[in-house]
């Protein structure tokens, strides 16, 4: 891929790096962000990784407490921006992306907003994290235990478990390979998928109270106000999530989950079956919601 040889070169005369992912950050933003980190300090690069408030639920992976808050120097070489379609949505100020001399953004979303000086962009992939190891490979760095444990929560998430149709051939040769390498795949879905925190069991239980049905249960809306959220003790990570519940029920087609935010705004989360292609709309009504 050109792209990647491009971001070889800006990765090879950098001497100070930042890699960030997007707010409120998921599984898949938190892995490809380490993952990228943990390599470049194989390559001897002096990097730093920010991540922006999350859910404790990552708390168990390796060297996480590692991670900034900003960018504290005054000019940086590259920002490496990961799993983030849009430059508002990376996790660091306006300020700090101007300290950038250049931006290398990698990311799998199919609407993606280009603003990097290189762009290394593959709707194809089901995760970034997979974009990820794929880069990795190619800068001939060898993956231990902990970069393959974040590339692998990273895959994991973003896939719902391997259960999207986003998955490909390519995602389950990749994740053999992490398994090959002795990640402790049950710990990390163990952690990640069969734990819950009382407050977010409580939210569920809300969100499918709320639930309205229409098109003859096609198509399923809850709808939560900040108060219950605040009620209930629940983080913004783990406030996410609710569409996946009701996309579980049989016949569904479109889920729409709605949270009332801090600032008196709403979040709106889509998804869908095979039949619906919701980020249309949401790029439809993007300017309604900005």
């Amino acid at each position: 891929m050109l792209e990647f040889r491009e971001a070889k070169k800006y990765i090879k005369k950098a001497n100070k790096i930042y890699i960030v992912g997007h707010i409120n950050p998921d599984g898949d933003s938190i892995g490809a962000a380490f993952s990228m980190y943990l390599a470049l300090k194989k390559m001897g690069k002096d990097v730093d990784v920010i991540i922006s408030e999350h859910s404790k639920i990552f708390d168990f992976l390796p060297h996480i407490d590692e991670a900034k808050t900003f960018i504290k120097e005054d000019s940086i070489d590259l920002l490496i921006s990961l799993d983030s379609s849009d430059i508002k949505r990376l996790g660091v100020t306006e300020e700090d992306i101007k300290k950038a001399k250049n931006i290398l953004m990698i990311d799998h979303h199919k609407k993606s907003n280009a603003y990097g000086k290189v762009n290394i962009i593959d709707e194809t992939c089901p995760a970034t994290c997979q974009l990820v190891y794929e880069f990795i490979s190619y800068l001939n760095i060898k993956m231990d235990l902990d970069i393959a444990t974040y590339i692998y929560a990273g895959i994991l998430t973003d896939t719902g478990s391997f259960n999207y149709s986003s998955t490909n051939e390519r995602t389950l040769i990749i994740v053999s390979k992490l398994v090959g390498l002795g990640i402790d795949f049950a710990y990390i879905c163990k952690k990640l998928n069969d734990t819950v925190k009382e407050p977010k069991l409580k939210l569920i239980a809300t969100a499918i109270n709320n639930m309205e049905v229409y098109e003859n249960g096609k198509i399923r809306y809850t709808y939560v106000d900040y108060d219950t959220i605040c009620k209930l003790g629940v983080d913004e990570e783990d406030a996410e999530g609710m569409t996946n519940y009701l996309r579980m029920v049989q016949d569904t087609e479109v889920a729409i989950y709605v949270r009332e935010k801090s600032n008196g705004t709403n979040k709106v989360s889509l998804r869908s079956g095979d039949k619906v292609d919701v980020s249309a709309v949401a790029i439809l009504f993007r300017w309604w919601w900005s």
